[in-house]
């Protein structure tokens, strides 16, 4: 499907992602819930969404340690902050955007770059999954089996993604444990991979495959993964505690950590299961499913909730990716163009 195709249908998808969390709430009762809305809550919300690309910076600096020791945390902002905002185009196109404008500016490859960012999410993702845990194991009776979304259990939907992310854990894990410590037999399983394809190809991939594994070199070094580990509790920890100034600003009932940690999951799945653009209307979903359908939060506030908080969040991933493109001069077109070939 051509990237342009693939826009519309994000799109589509993000309307109706929208309108499945306006549905019962008509536009006057949501713009009387703006105007509600205690608005001083939302400097520190502001600044907790900050703080979570700061630490995630922190961490990628410690990832990059194995292939280049000079770089310093304020020069990954760029980098970050641009492939967060290039998160409106279709099929992830933000993160091969992070790994072409990393490589550009520290001269490294781009598969070595994309390397980083595939360890950074996949300690996201076992963050996300022991979050998930901790969920179903201390508080799995919120779950309650007759909740659905578009006629999809609730439940289901929550074990499918569980299940799902464990799988590719364990199959990220394993692979990137051969290319490490095990790199000949790797590099073999790869050549007997690749060997349907053109020669021209099996050439590229078994390259990209080579300097990709450059890239892991953070897995021979016990105590970086010790410190990635806890950056990656540190910057869940921001992103769960993110969204706690807004329980206060819209005067929720229930502001407990099971909440926040709920709310958080449901978000991460929805945004998931539907990739739209700048997460518009599945980041809304999740909000949805989580305060209202589940925790029982009146409906109207948790609509309003939904867009408020992804109007501050990507407020700064907006702020933040505008200011570097002007700083460093980055090419939008050069952007664009790196989109299109993803």
């Amino acid at each position: 499907m051509k990237k342009s195709g693939q826009l519309i249908l994000g799109l589509i998808v993000a309307v109706a992602a929208v309108y499945y969390t306006m549905r019962n709430v008509s536009v006057s009762e949501l713009m009387d819930s703006f105007r509600q809305v205690n608005y001083v809550w939302l400097l520190p919300t502001f600044l907790l969404m900050c703080l979570t690309y700061v630490a995630r910076a922190i961490r990628w600096r410690v990832l990059l340690l194995p292939v280049r020791e000079e770089v310093k945390t304020w020069d990954l902002f760029s980098p970050l902050m641009v492939g967060f905002m290039a998160g409106v185009l279709p099929a992830r196109a933000g993160e091969l955007i992070r790994a072409y404008l990393l490589g550009k500016k520290f001269e490294l490859s781009f598969a070595s770059s994309l390397a980083t960012i595939v360890v950074e999410r996949l300690f996201d993702l076992i963050l996300l999954l022991f979050l998930f845990s901790w969920i179903l194991v201390f508080h799995g009776e919120i779950f309650d089996a007759n909740i659905a979304w578009s006629g999809i259990s609730i439940r289901d939907l929550a074990f499918q993604f569980g299940i799902f992310s464990l799988a590719l854990v364990l199959g990220l894990i394993g692979f990137i444990y051969l290319l490490t410590f095990h790199n000949e037999k790797a590099m073999a399983l790869v050549h007997w991979l690749v060997k349907p394809f053109p020669e021209k190809w099996q050439y590229k991939l078994i390259q990209m495959t080579e300097t990709f594994s450059q890239g892991l070199g953070v897995f021979r070094n016990v105590r970086a993964l010790v410190f990635i580990g806890v950056a990656t509790v540190g910057v869940w920890a921001l992103i769960v505690l993110q969204y706690y100034p807004l329980y206060w600003a819209y005067g929720l009932q229930d502001k407990s950590a099971a909440s926040l940690i709920l709310l958080t999951v449901m978000v991460c799945i929805l945004i998931t299961v539907l990739p739209t653009p700048a997460f518009l209307g599945s980041f809304n979903a999740g909000v949805l499913i989580a305060l209202h359908e589940i925790m029982g939060e009146a409906e109207v506030a948790t609509v309003s909730f939904g867009f408020v908080a992804w109007g501050v969040n990507f407020s700064v991933i907006v702020l933040g990716g505008v200011y570097f493109i002007l700083h460093d001069h980055i090419s939008v077109k050069k952007l664009v163009e790196i989109e299109e070939e993803a």
